[in-house]
């Protein structure tokens, strides 16, 4: 089962997340068992973040335990003006690594995609990690806690999943559906996102800023 978490508490002498036209969703990439604790200091910054949480069953020796996990491992999200100023307050935070799309031309993400993230590990649905599969058939689930939930099809282990991943890293979620349950849609997904995504990048990098196109070099 899985859990999305929007860390979005506003303490005593922070200013409240106001909305801004010029803001969006980018993806930055953490040290190792880092994210909660760098979303913890952009928030105290007055970022807005979003770490997306997966709950699983570790085991040890002696005993077994429930615990939340990243869902995206080493990477999590923030909504943010993509100022020179922000860019570099975000880069200075300890633990963080780079932004997906290169420091010097971040790459947003659409809010269809953090939407449909957020959905579905917030569901019934059981999810666990997997990575991203080679694209398949665009589908949108028709009824049930998913319904209008948008991915991509895939079988593992002869099941059915519902696959969800956020463009500019190859990670991604699955959720077990029923065939009966979706319908193929017409891909309009990486048409808008491709064309947000230009918008936002200059054009010596549009062909890593698309939807599912990167350099081996820029996200390993």
């Amino acid at each position: 089962m899985g859990e999305a978490y929007f860390n979005t508490d506003i303490k005593i002498g922070e200013k409240p997340f106001v909305e801004n036209p010029n803001q969006a969703w980018y993806a930055v990439q953490t040290g190792y068992r880092c994210e909660q604790r760098v979303s913890s200091d952009l928030v105290m910054k007055g970022f807005r973040t979003y770490l997306p949480l997966l709950r699983e069953v570790h085991q040890w020796t002696d005993r077994r335990k429930l615990v939340e996990v990243p869902a995206f491992s080493g990477y999590l999200f923030l909504h943010y003006e993509p100022s020179l100023r922000n860019r570099v307050n975000v880069l200075e935070t300890s633990g963080i690594v780079r932004f997906l799309g290169g420091n010097h031309a971040p790459c947003p993400i659409s809010d269809v995609e953090i939407d449909a993230v957020r959905r579905t590990l917030g569901s019934s649905v059981p999810c666990d990690r997997c990575d991203a599969l080679t694209p398949g058939t665009l589908v949108k689930v028709t009824r049930g806690p998913l319904a209008g939930v948008q991915g991509r099809l895939a079988r593992i282990k002869n099941n059915l999943r519902l696959i969800v991943t956020i463009s500019v890293f190859s990670q991604a979620i699955s959720a077990e559906l029923n065939l009966s349950d979706v319908e193929a849609v017409q891909d309009r997904l990486r048409t808008n996102h491709d064309e947000q995504s230009n918008r936002g990048c200059p054009a010596s990098m549009r062909r890593e800023c698309g939807t599912h196109t990167f350099s081996p070099e820029m996200f390993p």
